[in-house]
């Protein structure tokens, strides 16, 4: 009976499958559920694009930063070498002037550190010993002074002026004859120096100028020697008879050479020592040339003295170039044979005339025979008046002999002339230095 009463339950085979269920209703998607289905996967993609441009442009960067810093550093690699190859020309230059300790000091300079460059090390200490092994020379005394008048350009014209040709031909040497004795002194030894390199200005504590006696330092077998030109004024008896230069000029490239004529050209002293310690710069002590002596009464190297811009270029090359410019009084006259009277006139015209284009000097080269004194210290009104007008360096004549002295005030030498006559008449004046008979032309 129960049995009867329950509701029979259909089985599996009795379920119709077609009829649709009733669906359920669906959750609605949160805010983070559209954020992470929707936009998330973009934000990541763009996340990660950004990471890889970063990445490739950090790489870019880091890269040209890497160029840029071995960029930098072979710019300083190629400075320091163009560095070194300057201070090693310098110094060898200055060393070849017997400058050693400059050269040392221009070597230590380096920026890349002297210790870190093994060839300016080497250099440096090879200066250094050269430099231990120095002989000093600080004896005026000792030092021979070789002078010479304006040298002759053309030895037939020369000899063939009318009025003085005899005397050129025996007071005067040519400029080969000269450059013959450049060699022989050269080949002998011997090195150009300055006067101020044995006695150095100096001034005290009451304003009064006076000298230090100093001294020089050259290899062993080197010999110290000064030059001397006298008269460098190219005057008109020399340019009429057109034997001689007729001027000295410094040409459109800068160099001081002289004219002759239409020509320019190595026509005197200068241009010929400048092309002689071209080829052989050992031949100067610290870039010494020789003491050019000019008087004032008829120019100044060629030119009249309204001239003004001619002069000082010609006076500051030869300063430039190391040649030490003199007095050679104002009227080219024998100081000796005057009173101070004389000697004060003289020297007026100098101080107004001349010292306005050339500037002031304090070296004296007297005139054949002019000295004031012989080898005895200097005193009196005379030597008085020569302290007042500033000079402080004296050069007489005597012949053959090596003299020289240096006091607290001043210094004084003699000199040797060199001319065609003394070559014949006494060539054992210049014995050592260089053989008289040798270097005299053929055409005499």
């Amino acid at each position: 009976m129960d049995e009867l009463n329950q509701t029979p339950q259909p089985s599996a085979d009795d379920i119709d499958v077609t009829r649709p269920l009733v669906p359920r209703p669906r959750r609605r998607k949160s805010k983070q559920q559209i954020f992470k289905e929707k936009y998330l996967p973009f934000i990541i993609l763009g996340v990660a694009g950004l990471l890889c441009l970063s990445f490739i442009f950090g790489s870019i960067s880091l890269r040209r930063e890497k160029d840029a810093v071995k960029a930098k550093q072979e710019r300083i690699t190629q400075l320091l070498l163009e560095e070194a190859a300057e201070l090693k020309t310098r110094a060898a230059a200055m060393a070849a002037e017997y400058d050693y300790e400059n050269a040392m000091k221009t070597l230590a300079g380096y920026s890349g550190g002297l210790t870190n460059h093994k060839e300016l090390l080497g250099l440096y200490n090879g200066y250094k010993t050269a430099l231990s092994e120095l002989v000093v020379w600080d004896d005026l005394s000792e030092i021979p002074n070789l002078s010479f008048r304006t040298l002759i350009a053309d030895l037939e014209k020369a000899a063939a002026d009318p009025d003085r040709g005899s005397r050129y031909q025996k007071n005067y040497i040519t400029t080969v004859e000269f450059a013959h004795i450049l060699e022989q002194l050269y080949d002998n030894g011997y090195v150009l120096v300055s006067l101020y390199d044995f006695a150095v200005p100096v001034t005290a504590e009451d304003g009064s100028v006076g000298v230090n006696r100093t001294s020089i330092r050259l290899p062993e077998g080197k010999k110290p020697i000064l030059l001397t030109q006298e008269g460098v004024n190219y005057y008109s008896h020399t340019e009429n008879c057109g034997g001689f230069a007729d001027r000295l000029t410094v040409n459109a490239d800068g160099k001081l050479t002289c004219v002759h004529g239409e020509s320019e050209g190595v026509f005197d002293l200068v241009p010929v020592l400048n092309a002689f310690l071209g080829e052989h710069p050992d031949f100067s002590y610290e870039g010494a040339r020789a003491t050019i002596a000019v008087s004032g009464y008829e120019g100044l190297f060629g030119y009249t003295l309204d001239e003004t811009d001619a002069i000082k270029a010609v006076a500051d090359k030869l300063r430039q170039q190391g040649y030490d410019i003199a007095c050679y009084t104002y009227a080219d006259m024998e100081y000796a044979d005057f009173g101070e009277a004389g000697v004060k006139e003289d020297l007026q015209k100098w101080n107004d005339e001349i010292v306005p284009v050339l500037g002031a000097t304090d070296i004296l080269v007297y005139p054949t025979g002019g000295d004031i004194r012989g080898q005895e210290a200097y005193s009196g009104a005379k030597y008085d008046v020569l302290h007042q007008n500033g000079f402080r360096y004296f050069v007489g004549v005597q012949n053959g002999v090596s003299w020289g002295m240096t006091t607290a005030e001043y210094a004084h030498q003699t000199r040797t002339l060199v001319t065609a006559q003394n070559l014949i008449e006494h060539p054992e004046w210049y014995a050592g230095m260089f053989d008289a008979a040798s270097v005299l032309s053929d055409q005499r």
